[in-house]
């Protein structure tokens, strides 16, 4: 069925986190390489971050984000699983150990089309909101009371919020975006692979085009006190990155912001805006984005041994670096365990 580690047009992505852009702009001055595991004609695709794991050896993992695999619902169940028995034997050839992947919960469940003696091992480990958005009226008398209130106490103390195309001087250092988006992250603690550099945005802008906006939000005298960069699909927005002023936080900034990412997908034919999650189901970045009126859609991961001896030598080794027992080390769940105890 020839399916290859290759690059697609732009227009075969069924959405940014399987786009050439996505993928290479998290890639760039990493060492990794983005591919996809595709069909020519763009049918099924799975997109790949590819990592060395010493000598000839690699691991494979969806990008951050929503993507896992991508089945047209032209392509039958049947096609499907050929498909990913083809997709191991082309992993294997290119010396790739284990798979991880990041299923995307849009459009239903994927890996569906396995048999269970084939499945990877599939969990649930955290959530992500929806938020339908047929029209803004509908939109805006499901959310929650509390954050419509929110919404009008940041109008009335002369908030304006807006949303355009991203241009190039928007994403530089020190622009509005990334002073806020920035500052945020510090204060919250955040991980690393949540801090990007230049080079990411600038792929990004120039990959995806007029399908990167950003949504802002101004005081009375025209700054910028929160935004958000909104990645676009044909039927759905993502809401990808933001950060806000804390003290304008409390007068209902980031409650207009999404709110005018909500209001611009009702007004631009998109079916919904994904918010995304939290730490957790009870913590309060959770809570917020619940409190526009979305559902809970499940984020899961698939785990997949594709080279079982070699794996099974890398887990040994990396047992014997942190002194601790192969047996012990496989049950803290971390996957690959040959990772576990990295920073």
């Amino acid at each position: 069925m020839n399916l290859a580690l290759r690059n697609i047009s732009p227009s075969q992505a069924p959405s940014v986190y399987f786009s050439q852009a996505y993928g290479e702009a998290l890639v760039l001055g990493t060492g990794q390489r983005w591919v996809n595991l595709s069909l020519k004609d763009g049918s099924w695709q799975m997109p790949l971050v590819l990592s060395s794991v010493g000598g000839s050896l690699v691991e494979a993992a969806s990008p951050y984000g929503y993507a896992g695999v991508f089945t047209h619902p032209t392509v039958s169940a049947d096609k499907s699983r050929e498909l990913w028995e083809e997709a191991i034997e082309v992993l294997k050839a290119a010396n790739v150990v284990s798979l991880f992947l990041r299923l995307s919960p849009f459009g239903g469940k994927q890996l569906t089309f396995l048999p269970d003696t084939a499945m990877p091992t599939v969990e649930h480990i955290s959530d992500t909101i929806s938020v339908e958005t047929i029209d803004a009226a509908t939109v805006w008398a499901s959310m929650q009371g509390r954050s419509r209130t929110a919404v009008r106490k940041a109008e009335k103390s002369g908030l304006v919020g807006a949303i355009r195309r991203v241009d190039s001087r928007d994403l530089e250092t020190g622009s509005d975006f990334r002073r806020l988006y920035e500052s945020t992250m510090e204060r919250v603690g955040a991980a690393t692979h949540h801090k990007y550099p230049n080079s990411y945005y600038r792929r990004l802008a120039e990959g995806l085009g007029d399908r990167l906006l950003l949504a802002t939000v101004a005081d009375g005298l025209g700054q910028i006190v929160a935004a958000a960069l909104v990645m676009v699909d044909d039927e759905v927005v993502h809401y990808h990155l933001s950060g806000s002023d804390p003290v304008q936080a409390r007068n209902g900034s980031n409650n207009l912001l999404v709110w005018k990412i909500l209001e611009w997908a009702a007004h631009n034919d998109r079916r919904s805006a994904h918010l995304g999650g939290g730490t957790g189901p009870t913590d309060s970045l959770f809570r917020f984005k619940l409190s526009f009126g979305g559902r809970v859609l499940p984020f899961e991961v698939g785990k997949f041994v594709i080279l079982p001896s070699e794996y099974e030598e890398l887990v040994t080794a990396r047992a014997r670096e942190i002194g601790c027992g192969v047996a012990t080390l496989k049950e803290a769940g971390y996957f690959p365990a040959y990772r576990a105890g990295s920073a």
